[in-house]
């Protein structure tokens, strides 16, 4: 698969988001143009739809058009689009009591699920041809900020007109200045953001990137954090942000001012991967 396809796919799965509120509003009794927004919803998911179908391969797009046909008992995204704002009668009574829904076609069951299935799709279809051009993209500028890094910390550490510079003493101090240069570079970053839970704990990232769904983690390394033990909590990190709700990727920037690693640019190859879970490593010395 093409770059460009790639970056096709990566621009459906970007443009679904949209579909998930103006979905929503169609069942909302409190909006007065709900039969508009159903003409709008059907009008632009269906030229998503179209484009979709005509990016995927023949192998997952059966599974996506099934998501979007159903059938009884299954209704799903074609019913809601033709009928949305059409109560459940069949049912009436149980409705009225709150024991099933008063729509013939809940928006949960029959947008929202189906929906977040082709989204999935999508996705796999991107991991079986180890693409991920936007999140490759950001792992690429993230790399190529950070390599400057040791410029920038030598411009801090500099006494300015009798006040003392700014050192970088341990990974607290490399925290700050890496969250600082996020800032200037990502609209939406979340610090210390918790991951899933492994063995009864919740291991917690540095930093996630919510909108480009990257994980970044600070390490510094020390006199018992050698290459072996670095490589150790590396792997552990990966396993454990591969199963985290709102990452997709993984960059790792190590400082390491006295050179623990000795091969830095091996060290980074053997873990730096752009396959499913995208992950980078940058080592700074």
């Amino acid at each position: 698969m093409t770059r460009r396809a790639l970056e096709k796919l990566t621009d459906l799965i970007r443009r679904a988001e949209a579909f998930i509120d103006l979905a929503k509003e169609v069942q909302n009794e409190a909006r007065n143009n709900r039969e508009d927004l159903l003409r709008q919803l059907a009008d632009e998911y269906g030229t998503w739809y179209a484009e979709a179908l005509a990016a995927l391969p023949l192998n997952h797009a059966e599974a996506f058009r099934k998501e979007y046909e159903g059938g009884f008992p299954n209704y799903k995204i074609k019913h809601f689009l033709q009928a949305g704002l059409e109560l459940n009668k069949v049912f009436a009574e149980l409705a009225a009591q709150g024991t099933i829904s008063k729509w013939l076609y809940p928006v949960n069951s029959s947008f929202l699920a189906p929906l977040s299935e082709q989204k999935q799709i999508l996705r796999n279809t991107m991991a079986d041809t180890g693409g991920h051009p936007g999140l490759l993209a950001t792992l690429d500028t993230l790399e190529d900020v950070f390599r400057r890094l040791p410029v920038a910390l030598a411009v801090l550490r500099r006494d300015v007109r009798g006040r003392p510079g700014l050192v970088v003493i341990d990974e607290y101090d490399l925290q700050r200045i890496v969250h600082a240069i996020l800032c200037l570079h990502h609209r939406d970053v979340r610090p210390e953001e918790y991951g899933p839970s492994r063995a009864g704990a919740h291991p917690r990232l540095d930093f996630l990137l919510k909108e480009e769904r990257v994980a970044v983690e600070t390490k510094m390394t020390r006199n018992n954090l050698g290459p072996r033990q670095l490589g150790n909590e590396l792997a552990q990190d990966i396993l454990r942000y591969q199963a985290h709700d709102h990452a997709d990727a993984y960059f790792a920037l190590v400082h390491d001012p006295e050179k623990h690693v000795l091969n830095a640019p091996g060290f980074e190859r053997d873990i730096s991967t752009d396959t499913a879970f995208p992950v980078r490593v940058v080592i700074i010395q």
